[in-house]
């Protein structure tokens, strides 16, 4: 009966440790966040909007903390700082998903956010970690632009993570108090 508790308590320190690792990514490596608040984290590359400005990152961490950590979704994300509040799901492409129709898929979109924002009203975010089937200029621009509470998180940098699992990643972000799925 103990063995069979440690063995359990065990496991489950092995996978806690592998999902940490795995979210990762190499944030330990990255010395220092500040020329990455430097660029204009209000605008994709492929828009032609902008969101808007966030207030400076102010948190009980200490400076040191606050430059280290890095969020695993965006510069936007990074930005938002610390304690975020987030609601996440995983959007991605045929490839994964054979019934996959992007209009449809869009408007059940539409409706979520739309249900978020009265349901979470109080400062929670909506994180769409997508693949590269999701037209940015088309897409993730409109959307972005027009609802400050949603972040779309590229994950084509982190493709050894299954689809279906991206919207664990939130987990293992360093930024995230609360996350739902």
């Amino acid at each position: 009966m103990i063995n069979r508790r440690f063995i359990c308590l065990i496991f489950t320190g092995f996978i806690g440790l592998f999902i940490v690792f795995i979210t990762s990514n190499n944030t330990s490596l990255i010395p220092s966040i500040s020329p990455l608040l430097n660029v204009n984290y209000r605008q994709r590359p492929e828009c032609k909007c902008s969101r808007p400005e966030l207030l400076p990152v102010l948190s009980t961490l200490t400076l040191d903390q606050n430059e280290s950590q890095s969020s695993l979704c965006s510069p936007y994300a990074t930005r938002r700082g610390p304690h975020q509040r987030i609601i996440s799901i995983s959007l991605f492409g045929p490839k994964e998903a054979k019934k996959f129709i992007l209009n449809r898929t869009l408007n059940y979109l539409d409706l979520l956010i739309k249900d978020m924002n009265k349901v979470y009203s109080d400062g929670f975010i909506l994180r769409i970690y997508h693949d590269n089937t999701i037209n940015a200029t088309s897409v993730i621009c409109p959307i972005e632009c027009e609802h400050p509470n949603v972040d779309f998180c590229d994950m084509n940098h982190k493709l050894y993570i299954p689809p279906k699992i991206w919207r664990f990643v939130p987990a293992g972000d360093p930024l995230v108090d609360i996350s739902k799925l």
